[in-house]
C-alpha cells in the first residue's frame, strides 16, 4: 500500500517494511478499521471514553445482542453502514458464527 493523502494507521497496527500499514481517511478500508476498533473495545476500557466500546459477547446465552452490536457501530463509526446475522455452529451447539458486512453510508 503506497502513501495516501490523509493516511490512518490501519488496524490491527503492522508494518508494511519500511512503513507502518496506512488507510486513507473516509475509505472502506478505515471505516472498517474503525468499526474492528469499536468491536475489540470492551465497555470501560479506555479511562477518557468508557462507554466506547460494546459488552463482551464471549459467553452471551443463549444469543448474542445483535441489536446492541449495531447500536454501537452506528453511535461510533457513523459513517459505517451495517448488516448483521447471526447463524449457529453446526459443528458445536454452544457457539455461534457473527457475520458483519460493512458499507461506506453515503450522505444524508
Amino acid at each position: 500500500m503506497g502513501v495516501t493523502d490523509l493516511p490512518h494507521f490501519s488496524l490491527p497496527f503492522r508494518f508494511t517494511s519500511p512503513r507502518a500499514a496506512v488507510a486513507e481517511q473516509d475509505s472502506l478500508d478505515e471505516i472498517s478499521d474503525c468499526v474492528l476498533a469499536v468491536l475489540l473495545c470492551p465497555l470501560g476500557f479506555r479511562d477518557e471514553l468508557p462507554p466506547f466500546g460494546i459488552d463482551d459477547p464471549t459467553f452471551s446465552s443463549p444469543r448474542v445482542d445483535l441489536d446492541a452490536i449495531r447500536l454501537a457501530i452506528e453511535r461510533w463509526e457513523p459513517r459505517a453502514g451495517t448488516l448483521l446475522a447471526q447463524y449457529p455452529n453446526l459443528l458445536d451447539e454452544f457457539a455461534a458464527r457473527l457475520e458483519l458486512q460493512i458499507n461506506v453510508r453515503t450522505q444524508r
